[in-house]
């Protein structure tokens, strides 16, 4: 990509040359060598320039492809502005905590809990929480916690367990 517009602006200032070959006549005909001199020296400034506005040219439209191909590339940004933060991100309506009756209650393999709520939704224990006192007259909670955990508890007890929904 680069070559090809450097070679597009090198036709550009090709272009100018005949143009050039008739300054350099012109000097040459000047007997005075230090006006022919001078003339010499313009000419030479003037294609330097030439040169260096059509290499700022070519460098213009690099960055110009180059900032359209990251934005191709980043696709949709309200996507990467949420990537990530998903389960940190609070929807409306969605709730922190709620108030659940156990339907029916078992433990499994390993001495994890499976629980039935009267709702419908079964959870399971994930963590190796050993002991959790159950009281059929107290309620219980499910609670949202941190990196889109949850946690199972019973009013008027410290203890919990770390939960996730099966169905």
């Amino acid at each position: 990509m680069y070559k090809t517009l450097l070679g597009a602006s090198l036709l550009l200032v090709a272009g100018s040359v005949n143009a050039q070959q008739e300054a350099l006549q012109q000097c040459a005909g000047i007997e005075d060598s230090l006006e022919r001199l001078v003339c010499y020296d313009n000419i030479a400034k003037q294609s330097q320039g030439q040169v260096k506005q059509a290499e700022g040219k070519a460098r213009g439209k690099v960055q110009a492809e180059k900032q359209k191909s990251k934005a191709e590339r980043r696709g949709n940004s309200s996507l990467e502005r949420t990537f990530g933060m998903e389960h940190k991100d609070k929807e409306e309506g969605q709730l922190d905590r709620i108030e659940v009756e156990v339907a029916a209650k078992e433990q499994g393999p390993y001495d994890k809990w499976r629980i039935e709520l009267s709702n419908g939704q079964i959870w399971k224990q994930t963590d190796s929480g050993g002991y959790f006192p159950w009281d059929e007259d107290d309620t219980y909670y499910i609670k949202r916690g941190a990196l889109n955990s949850f946690f199972f508890g019973r009013e008027g007890s410290n203890r919990r367990m770390r939960v996730q929904r099966v169905k």
